[in-house]
């Protein structure tokens, strides 16, 4: 279940792992440290005013390239993703998993292997089939329903029975802002009215809706302000978009953490101490 986390100034971006290689070699320090990388990488999130940062990479990839390699120093385990943030503490990394599937087979193997490993696992597709099932699965946090072709990018179909999955397991769906950077004219304005009438289902059914720039390189990173802008240009409200770069992501992650933890047994139960009744 997603919970809102109640630190409104909580602000999160889900970005490729390439961006920290290019981020580093830009200070031409290119150290894997925990010190260096704090130096380096956290002042280029802080100055966009982001709080926490998921990092992600594609699932099954058996190379890594400079930013995959060194995205590990920065994660670390047991940090709360709740409560209102610390001035001038580090930012936040997470450990985010993209899967792309030719086939409901392949998506399940996929799932099955990289969640354990993954503080946010994510399915982008736009294909139906693929979306429904990632959909259902309780082990998805988000579908991202746009496909992040540079020449073509495809917004995926979204029909009321995918949405009344997705509301039924609590399952995501995200709007990156980096495929809509890519394209210009009739192809953006179609782009932008498919992923305005996806929105508009999902909103029937209170699916919760997240906002990314999904960044791939140093010049595609966007900060939260400019993602709310995005957000309203898909339809959505200001409220609506305030909760998609903070609260929603934030209740994800928290939920995660406690099912790593062993607090939460299932959706909706929870293992509670003698504390808690205090």
């Amino acid at each position: 279940m997603v919970e809102n986390d109640s630190a409104s100034e909580v602000y999160f971006d889900y970005v490729s792992a390439e961006v920290l290689g290019e981020i580093c070699s830009k200070t031409g320090r290119v150290r894997t440290d925990d010190a260096s990388l704090s130096e380096n990488v956290s002042p280029f999130f802080k100055k966009f005013n982001f709080t926490d940062i998921i990092l992600f990479q594609k699932a099954g990839k058996t190379e890594q390239n400079e930013g995959e390699g060194i995205c590990s120093s920065l994660f670390e385990t047991g940090r709360p993703v709740s409560g209102r943030p610390v001035h001038g503490r580090p930012v936040r990394y997470h450990k985010g998993i993209e899967i792309e599937a030719d086939n409901e087979n392949t998506l399940y193997s996929l799932i099955r292997k990289e969640r354990p490993d993954a503080d946010f696992l994510t399915v982008r597709s736009s294909d139906e089939k693929i979306i429904r099932a990632a959909a259902e699965s309780p082990d998805v946090d988000a579908v991202i329903p746009v496909s992040n072709n540079s020449q073509k990018p495809v917004a995926g179909p979204i029909n009321h029975i995918v949405a009344k999955f997705a509301a039924g397991r609590k399952t995501a769906f995200a709007f990156d802002m980096a495929p809509f950077l890519f394209v210009k004219g009739y192809r953006r304005s179609k782009l932008f009215a498919d992923a305005a009438e996806m929105i508009l289902v999902l909103r029937k059914y209170n699916v919760p809706i997240l906002l990314f720039s999904g960044a791939g390189s140093f010049f595609e990173q966007r900060g939260p302000y400019e993602l709310e802008a995005f957000g309203r240009l898909l339809g959505l409200t200001r409220e609506e978009t305030t909760a998609a770069v903070s609260t929603i992501p934030a209740g994800i992650l928290r939920m995660r953490q406690k099912q790593k933890s062993g607090i939460q047994i299932m959706a909706g139960v929870e293992v509670l101490n003698e504390n808690d009744f205090e």
